[in-house]
């Protein structure tokens, strides 16, 4: 950037953007990421990151779940394994209650080797079994619940999703 620091090249604005969205400047944050997408729709960051995932989590901090889903899916046509875009939206999905949709997105995260995994296995796993849950698909709850709880067996939301699944199960026998 150039004295008056204002931002002249697509990394500047997009460094700006990062700089304003962890300040938290909701507002210059969607100035400078806008500003990228207008100078290069397809821009990526070197470490990967681009403007529509940043867009897309504003969005869904300020409770406009269809416009972060829209984000979120243009993050995944320059990245179809952007892993915090991917659980953005399933998680965005899953406020809206298409949980077959959250479900494919979580499982997706799932794809992505666990080396270059960064969301805890046990949250993933979780949110896919609390998806099956919430659409009473019990034995499917069951069968991720009893994954989520193998990977951290203490965890009392798994305990009482893998007890409800179970519970329900039983009845329907």
């Amino acid at each position: 950037m150039d004295n008056d620091h204002t931002p002249r090249t697509v990394t500047d604005w997009f460094n700006e953007g990062l700089r304003c969205f962890n300040k938290p400047d909701g507002v210059g944050a969607v100035r400078a990421f806008e500003a990228v997408i207008d100078m290069d729709p397809a821009y990526r960051h070197v470490d990967g990151d681009n403007p529509y995932f940043y867009l897309g989590k504003i969005s869904e901090i300020e409770g406009r779940i269809d416009d972060a889903i829209r984000l979120y899916s243009s993050a995944l046509t320059l990245d179809p394994f952007d892993e915090e875009s991917l659980i953005g939206r399933g998680s965005c999905y899953t406020v809206e209650k298409n949980h077959p949709a959250a479900i494919a997105d979580f499982k997706k995260v799932l794809d992505i080797p666990a080396e270059s995994r960064n969301a805890p296995l046990k949250h993933v796993l979780y949110a896919i079994a609390e998806n099956y849950r919430q659409q009473k698909d019990y034995p499917n709850a069951l069968f991720w619940g009893e994954e989520a709880l193998s990977e951290d067996p203490g965890n009392n939301r798994h305990q009482a999703l893998v007890v409800e699944a179970k519970k329900h199960l039983r009845g329907m026998s």
